[in-house]
């Protein structure tokens, strides 16, 4: 990353601002406040009135059309127009009356479904309470009223009925029944002089009085629930009106709202920018990271548009500002969906090492052998490229890198379930279809565990490698000679225990016991009183990989059980059904714990010994 300057009149500052959106490779900086504060001349640059006032109709307009772009569910498929800043205006004009209509029939469908919901409640309530109000319908003096309460407060209707008999003097009529399972409906009729007093004594109590809407309430129950019931089925029909509308809307506005709000927010983001300026009194200074790749075209795109009115040049980078420099991170399409594990994470440090080729390799690696089926690996291909295809649309790219990192990985499963002689466990083997070509891994245990610590040392040592050489190409001499040391206190150390169990020569035994207690020195001088900590805990690292033995056991274990339960069924449909559960159960696991253990062994073993997090993400100005 190189750290640029650009410097040109104030009158060209817009048109720079432009120039530099169209670009899409400067990562926009604010110069350090101690800096303005140390210059005589230099200031941060003021916002004109006018220019402040553009930006508030822009911030009004991008409210409008956020709130448009929610009244309107966005099509299946639709692209956005584009529009030029230019062209807002016109645009916001011929949407005015789209929002309105929009917000009208949004209005109605809400209205509509919040009647819906009280037809329904009510319906309900009533039919459960029209058995008993009918017995009561004739007694013209008296004041019926209906009530709910919970179940659980069903000793209310006892009291209820105590206190109604004291106000009345017994001249009332009291009905309970179940309305809904927690629902219990009460009915109570008295006479209508003490209507105040038992009015009264409602109030305030644990139950609730059934009030029908203001249309329903002077009606005759039978003729209210017949309205209920036609409201009820017509609603349902008026909404899917209103949603073809809303449709239609959608269909033919809708590219047209997304892209005026994307050209609104690209203005408005040009104003952001215009806070990260710095002023004299005649000219503007922005400052920013670009690629070195990029930098000879930017010159070029800036010298085509403004001559030399505008310059732009390179500044020094110091060690002081190594840490504030952006990383930008670029990888071959083949393994950039392999990025997807640094989500996890904050940004590798500028001048660090980018994980993701490493993990392209290991990961697969790590997941095949543990897989290590043609059968499961073919499934797990299968409902990758699935999920890959699903997951196509924009806005989805985590979900389609995943499934990209597992169909690779299905590949090499593929591969070693072919080499191991494994389809669906012994079920190849068994038709006589595949033999394995290596070895088989039930009967090679010992050979397995030697396989994954071979690994285990490979990778743990190539981590302190990357660790060393970052540390040197950022001339940390103290801190790459530590990792160095580590090295090989952990290889002389590797060494003694091969002579110690007669895995190497015995002559290797003195040499690598006198490097492992030199480089143990000079790791503990130069790394601290916690290099034998980490000394340890990279020895635990390396025999943590067994697990991918231990796992790919497992597995091959579950998938000869349902061989052999599938095998001793009484009739083929059932030793097929059986077999096929357990190999379904299998392979959900052949999923699931492959990757959590292939992520854990990059994770924890891997990266302690050289990711260095801390980095900013280089986020150029740039166009949505």
């Amino acid at each position: 990353m190189l750290k640029v300057q650009i410097i040109g009149p104030k009158t060209l500052l817009d048109a720079s601002i432009k120039a530099l959106h169209e670009a899409a490779v400067v990562h926009i900086e604010t110069l350090p406040e101690d800096e303005l504060r140390k210059s005589d001349f230099l200031m941060k640059l003021p916002i004109e009135a006018e220019k402040l006032k553009e930006k508030e109709e822009l911030e009004r307009a991008a409210d409008r059309l956020k709130g448009l772009s929610g009244l309107l569910a966005p099509p299946p498929s639709f692209k956005p127009v584009a529009v030029a800043a230019e062209e807002i205006p016109r645009h916001m004009g011929d949407l005015e009356p789209i929002e309105e209509m929009a917000r009208y029939l949004r209005a109605g469908k809400d209205a509509l479904t919040e009647e819906f919901s009280v037809v329904t409640r009510y319906a309900r309530l009533l039919r459960g309470f029209a058995p008993v109000v009918t017995r009561l319908g004739g007694l013209k003096n008296f004041e019926i009223v209906g009530l709910t309460l919970q179940k659980t407060r069903e000793d209310i209707a006892g009291l209820l009925g105590a206190e109604v008999s004291r106000i009345t003097g017994g001249a009332y009529q009291i009905h309970a029944r179940e309305i809904e399972a927690e629902t219990i409906g009460v009915v109570l009729a008295y006479q209508k002089h003490f209507a105040p007093e038992v009015k009264s004594l409602l109030t305030g109590k644990a139950i609730t009085e059934v009030r029908l809407p203001d249309e329903y309430e002077e009606m005759p129950l039978i003729e209210a629930l017949k309205l209920m019931g036609k409201r009820k089925a017509e609603i349902p029909g008026r909404i899917r009106d209103i949603d073809r509308e809303l449709s239609a809307l959608s269909s033919q506005w809708y590219g047209i709202i997304a892209g005026a709000l994307m050209a609104v927010e690209d203005a408005l983001d040009e104003f952001g920018a215009l806070s990260y300026a710095a002023a004299t009194r005649f000219a503007y200074i922005i400052e920013g990271w670009v690629p070195a790749e990029n930098y000879a075209g930017l010159k070029i795109r800036f010298s085509g548009l403004f001559g030399g009115r505008v310059r732009i040049r390179r500044l020094e980078v110091g060690r002081k500002d190594l840490g504030s420099v952006p990383v930008y991170i670029k990888n071959p399409s083949i393994i950039r969906p392999f990025e997807v594990f640094l989500a996890a994470l904050s940004p590798p440090r500028y001048g660090s090492v980018d994980p993701t080729p490493y993990v392209a390799f290991f990961f697969p690696l790590f997941f095949g052998l543990i897989v290590a089926d043609m059968g499961y690996g073919l499934l797990i291909l299968a409902l990758a490229l699935y999920l890959r295809r699903l997951t196509s649309k924009p806005g989805r790219r985590i979900l389609a890198d995943m499934a990209y990192v597992i169909a690779i990985s299905s590949i090499s499963a593929i591969l070693f379930g072919f080499l191991f002689g494994e389809f669906f466990g012994d079920l190849g083997e068994r038709l006589g279809l595949l033999h394995p070509v290596l070895f088989n891994r039930i009967e090679a245990l010992k050979t397995m565990i030697y396989i994954t610590l071979g690994i285990g040392v490979g990778q743990v040592l190539l981590g302190i490698i990357l660790s060393f050489i970052s540390r040197l190409l950022r001339r940390e001499f103290s801190s790459a000679g530590a990792r160095l040391s580590y090295f090989v206190l952990v290889t002389s150390s590797l060494v003694l225990l091969g002579a110690i169990f007669g895995y190497v020569p015995r002559e290797f035994l003195y040499y690598g016991g006198t490097m492992m207690v030199l480089s143990f020195i000079i790791f503990v001088v130069l790394e601290g009183l916690l290099a034998p900590i980490e000394f340890i805990e990279s020895l635990g690292h390396i025999v943590s990989y067994v697990r991918i033995m231990a796992v790919g056991t497992a597995s091959v274990v579950m998938a000869l059980v349902a061989n052999r339960m599938g095998s001793m069924a009484e009739s083929l449909v059932l030793g097929v059904i059986v077999a096929g559960l357990i190999h379904s159960l299998n392979l959900l696991l052949s999923i699931l714990s492959p990757s959590i253990q292939s992520m854990r062994l990059q994770y924890v073993e891997f990266f302690s010994k050289f990711y260095e997090g801390g980095g900013r993400r280089y986020r150029p100005f740039r166009k949505r």
